[in-house]
């Protein structure tokens, strides 16, 4: 497999106690955010449930902050960012609705960090995932009697004395390209509460799911990209 990944969503939630935000007070957020490196292009105010900031680059690509009753959730989509600018974003706009919003402290957070990867001996993902790497070849056919469009593996890692929060783990084939393989991690972290002087923590549990993939994920799925022996 190629040893780079490629990063394509980034998102957290923060969840804090329960508030009703005022869209005078956002705005004045919005205004003094521009000043930052976690500016946004525009605001859209019209559902009371969901306020948001947001930037979008180009039909697909687009950056998002929303702001719920119990929860700020910042997202990129089709990332253009790595995940230590993502985490640039998270420490300004979380320190700032600590600071300006009236929210108190957030009571837990997720993270959900999504990627692709490249493989190197096999032109179908498929093929590599449920043949391959599953053994699952002329297993399927003939009992779903359908083609099968994307097929992978689930998996669910609670957290443990050793390792904070609980993985949720997809890896799959990719349905835009079928040469490379979709993984999604998303970490629930319940137990913690991050305020203006722990938000460092939020910060890591970001970066502890993102290199879960580069770390974990990679290894497992490297060790099944092998070049095919031929039949003679």
């Amino acid at each position: 497999m190629h040893a780079e990944d490629r990063p394509i969503h980034f998102s957290t939630e923060l969840i804090h106690p329960p508030l009703q935000h005022k869209v005078p007070a956002l705005q004045k957020f919005y205004y003094d955010l521009s000043k930052t490196g976690a500016a946004y292009d525009s605001t859209d105010f019209s559902a009371p449930a969901q306020y948001r900031f947001y930037t979008r680059r180009g039909p697909s690509t687009q950056s998002l902050a929303l702001f719920l009753p119990d929860r700020v959730v910042l997202i990129e989509e089709w990332a253009e960012v790595t995940a230590s600018e993502f985490c640039e974003k998270v420490r300004e706009v979380a320190g700032r609705v600590m600071a300006q919003l009236a929210v108190p402290f957030f009571a837990a957070q997720t993270v959900t960090v999504r990627s692709t990867f490249s493989l190197t001996h096999f032109a179908d993902a498929r093929v590599f995932l449920i043949d391959h790497a599953c053994g699952q070849a002329e297993r399927i056919g003939p009992h779903f009697r359908r083609p099968v469009s994307v097929g992978g593996l689930r998996f669910v890692l609670p957290e443990t004395p050793e390792h904070r929060g609980a993985l949720h783990v997809v890896i799959e084939s990719f349905r835009h390209n079928i040469r490379e393989i979709f993984v999604e991690v998303k970490g629930i972290f319940g137990s913690q509460r991050l305020d203006s002087a722990s938000i460092e923590t939020g910060l890591q549990n970001i970066h502890e799911v993102r290199d879960f993939i580069t770390g974990n994920i990679f290894p497992y799925l490297d060790q099944f990209d092998l070049p095919q022996e031929q039949p003679e």
